[in-house]
């Protein structure tokens, strides 16, 4: 049983090829906890199937939707900031159509930010699994705020599936970017070096789903590209300096570029650790 209704948005996008399922058991994961939205806004970003249709349409009966039907596919960042236009609520969070939001996420995260007004955006820990939460057991950590500028040289500052944000800084800001898989990382950037300041609860609060597809489609030469030229836009904005740069491309290139398997390999043990 939830505990009350709290005055905040979600956010979430999602498009023809999410699996319905993990839809299914993401709208769960948003009923369960103890606190509740008094909105949801979900963006159909393009037509979907017809399984995603009906998962929609089922969970609308029960949660208060707002859906926002955009005509055709426009990528992540177009769809949330078609999305966040509409938002009611100063305090928006983000939720994925695939993710698992843990029952006091909702609750932990709303209070942080009501009991911290002067910050602007504020993330968690995610811990990642493949079939059932807590299988893999790997966590994404992200420092509090007094390491963020340091740490977002290197990684993004950010867990974005498990972000909260105040609606008004983020539309003041230009809202997400067209950057190709950069959309939350060049914005959290924008927003700290403009003197934002962002914090993260050193806890986990959502558990992301990491499957086979997540490996392929963190690889191959179209994301190597994308990877090259937001760094060097992070480089001339003077986000990072030039040995940041070269050692960011460097390392993340070569990831980018290797075989799927391989790839999973250095993900599943070189670069994440396991939550104590």
């Amino acid at each position: 049983m939830h505990l009350r209704s709290g005055k905040f948005t979600i956010l979430m996008s999602v498009y023809h090829q999410d699996n319905y399922k993990f839809l299914n058991a993401a709208f769960e994961s948003i009923k369960n906890n103890t606190l509740l939205p008094d909105e949801i806004v979900l963006v159909e970003d393009g037509p979907l199937s017809k399984d995603l249709t009906e998962t929609i349409n089922h969970w609308e009966k029960k949660l208060n939707f707002k859906i926002v039907k955009l005509k055709k596919n426009v990528g992540l960042g177009k769809a949330l900031n078609a999305g966040l236009e509409l938002c009611n609520n100063e305090l928006v969070i983000r939720a994925d159509a695939d993710d698992i939001n843990r029952t006091t996420r909702f609750e932990r995260q709303v209070d942080f930010m009501f009991k911290n007004p002067e910050v602007g955006i504020s993330s968690a820990w995610i811990q990642e699994f493949e079939e059932m939460p807590c299988d893999r057991g790997f966590v994404r950590k992200v420092p509090a705020k007094e390491g963020l500028n340091h740490f977002s040289k290197r990684y993004c500052p950010f867990n974005h599936p498990a972000v909260i944000f105040r609606k008004s800084l983020i539309l003041r800001h230009g809202g997400y970017g067209n950057e190709f898989l950069y959309e939350d990382y060049a914005l959290w950037m924008k927003l700290l070096h403009s003197n934002v300041i962002g914090d993260n609860l050193q806890e986990v609060l959502v558990d992301m789903r990491f499957t086979d597809q997540t490996y392929s489609r963190r690889g191959g030469f179209k994301y190597f590209l994308s990877e090259i030229k937001n760094q060097y836009l992070f480089f001339k904005r003077d986000y990072i300096n030039f040995s940041d740069f070269f050692i960011n491309v460097a390392s993340r290139s070569f990831v980018r570029l290797i075989p799927n398997e391989i790839r999973k390999i250095i993900y599943k043990y070189i670069l994440r650790k396991k939550h104590d």
